[in-house]
């Protein structure tokens, strides 16, 4: 805050100044020709009084948070308390699923069989960080694993397909074709 009045109406002319040129990098309009000197101070003062607004509704409302934690009755701390406890035991379990689905993600090319990946990682909250679910730790354990245990490698062979499955190329009939065709005797 500027102590005497010359460097209030030196800050006054640089934010108006600093102001000017962001309007006109915007909108490429020059505001004072529109708003004239009052338009701007009234505008300036409306944002400054909005800025006040808020810090003050801020301050209040820490305020007030503290004020009803120190009156709170020790039943209202203890189900405050458990409350936040159920809060965090939930969040952590979300995360924990959220940690298998992602390994599951990650190895389902580095691994053959992407199920038994988060099994052999062992403890899964090593990558929750900060309730945040941590990818990169994730996928540098998976390629971890893949070489201490090379027999997890996919071997470059293709699943067999499933019975009715297209995965072999067909003669072009379908079943229902050939069994129409033997009907009629052909």
């Amino acid at each position: 805050m500027p102590d005497t009045e010359t460097e209030q109406k030196t800050e006054q002319k640089t934010e108006q100044k600093t102001e000017q040129k962001t309007e006109q990098k915007t909108t490429g309009k020059d505001p004072a020709g529109e708003l004239g000197e009052a338009g701007l101070r009234a505008l300036r003062s409306e944002r400054s009084a909005r800025e006040k607004a808020e810090k003050d509704s801020a301050d209040a409302r820490a305020e007030l948070e503290t004020l009803r934690a120190k009156h709170l009755s020790a039943e209202e701390k203890a189900l405050e308390s458990a409350r936040k406890e159920g809060r965090n035991e939930a969040l952590l379990e979300t995360n924990r699923r959220i940690v298998r689905s992602e390994i599951r993600a990650a190895a389902g090319t580095k691994v053959s069989d992407p199920e038994d990946a988060a099994a052999l990682l062992g403890d899964l909250d090593r990558f929750i960080v900060k309730n945040e679910v941590d990818q990169k730790a994730i996928s540098e354990a998976i390629s971890e694993l893949v070489k201490a245990k090379p027999y997890l490698a996919p071997n470059g062979t293709k699943p067999r397909p499933l019975p009715g499955g297209s995965a072999t190329r067909t003669t072009g009939i379908s079943l229902n074709d050939e069994i129409r065709r033997r009907i009629r005797g052909g």
